[in-house]
């Protein structure tokens, strides 16, 4: 399998940007990048952002969301209620799969209320959620969707990438991705009604109403532009690389891979499973020491919000960032005084969340050198063995 590399072509992409005009050759080649997604993306509308998380923004702002609004997001993941807070409105949190780890429709389809606005799903992992019913809940109730797809680049159900599901999508570029540029990312809008919407977001104009600017870098569009056509390749890698965990788990009564449905296909940018050893006398202490002295140590002990691994893993509602007024004055987003709602991110608000997130156990694929993965996954078959 091949590791992640690089050739001239970002190097000539990167000198086109110097050797011409900075400004006018930045858009062309931010250009020639969407015109390469669009080939294996084909939306109404591509738009190449600074980031994953200005994607979303993007979006919600030309969904319209504003104070005293609410959107519905999952409870893993930190991103999704960020972005809507960035919108001065409120997140609303719905439960998820105990086996996908997904956001589940039925959950969904409880915390809608007159005040929601739209829906946010994340496909964990690289595993797509159950886009099918989501969806019909959500022409039923006349609200857009926005898929984040971060984790979920190439991975497809029944066939059909994510992030041609919903309304909108938003795609990172992060270091840590399958295609990383350092940072930068793109939105797809699939709606014709909010493709004419997101045309007053021209960055470097004075915009029809206030906007901000998440615009892709040139620089950082002629990375992606090199990297595109080998990131198909990079996301088949990640997967057969997960193949190594899974199988180095399949007999293990305690440690249980995250839930594919038949009907997907996941990109697998983290492979992830339930540690149950408590229930069969395996302290996790003990766990961990002999998975390094087997040469694993690249494990984590569960998936937290990025920036918060001093505080005890938790569904992202109990920390202080949601549950406090810490984003804005005036006890605003959560707490605002155009919200008439009442917020709850008490225990138990997400049981299913509250079970597993202190039990995930993780390791990152994206990029990781192929024999690492393998002693990793030898490790970790070893000391399951140990335990047995």
């Amino acid at each position: 399998m091949t590791t992640r590399r690089y050739s001239n072509r970002e190097f000539e992409e990167l000198k086109r940007w110097l050797d011409n005009n900075q400004d006018s050759v930045s858009e062309k080649i931010v250009n020639d990048f969407i015109e390469m997604v669009s080939k294996d993306y084909p939306a109404k509308r591509i738009i190449a952002t600074n980031s994953c998380m200005g994607a979303l923004h993007i979006a919600l702002q030309t969904i319209g969301v504003g104070p005293g609004d609410e959107v519905i997001v999952d409870p893993i993941v930190v991103f999704a209620g960020m972005a809507v807070m960035y919108q001065n409105a409120v997140p609303i949190f719905a439960d998820i799969d105990s086996k996908t780890f997904n956001i589940t429709p039925q959950s969904i389809r409880s915390r809608i209320t007159p005040r929601t606005k739209a829906i946010i799903c994340t496909h964990l992992f690289g595993n797509i959620c159950n886009m099918e019913e989501i969806l019909a809940i959500a022409r039923e109730n006349n609200l857009p969707v926005i898929e984040d797809c971060a984790h979920a680049l190439f991975s497809t159900r029944n066939g059909k990438y994510a992030g041609l599901f919903g309304d909108f999508s938003a795609f990172s570029f992060n270091h840590r991705k399958q295609l990383s540029t350092g940072q930068g990312g793109f939105l797809l809008i699939n709606s014709d009604d909010f493709t004419e919407k997101s045309k007053d977001k021209g960055f470097g104009r004075i915009p029809a109403r206030l906007t901000w600017n998440y615009a892709m870098s040139g620089l950082i569009a002629g990375i992606a532009i090199a990297q595109w056509p080998y990131a198909k390749e990079y996301v088949r890698q990640d997967y057969q690389l997960a193949q190594l965990y899974n199988q180095a788990v399949k007999d293990c009564a305690w440690l249980i891979p995250q839930k594919i449905p038949g009907e997907n296909w996941p990109s697998y940018h983290i492979w992830s499973a339930i540690y149950k050893g408590d229930e069969y006398g395996i302290e996790y202490k003990e766990l961990m020491k002999v998975l390094r002295e087997n040469g694993g140590d690249y494990f984590l002990p569960s998936f937290m919000p990025y920036g918060a691994f001093s505080l005890t893993p938790s569904p992202v509602y109990r920390y202080p960032l949601f549950n406090e007024p810490r984003a804005y004055t005036k006890r605003c987003p959560t707490f605002c005084p155009h919200y008439e709602g009442k917020i709850n991110y008490e225990n138990d608000l997400c049981p299913n969340a509250e079970y597993l997130i202190p039990r995930l156990f993780n390791t990152v694929l994206s990029p990781v050198e192929d024999d690492r993965v393998k002693r990793y996954a030898d490790a970790l078959y070893k000391t399951i063995k140990y335990f047995s």
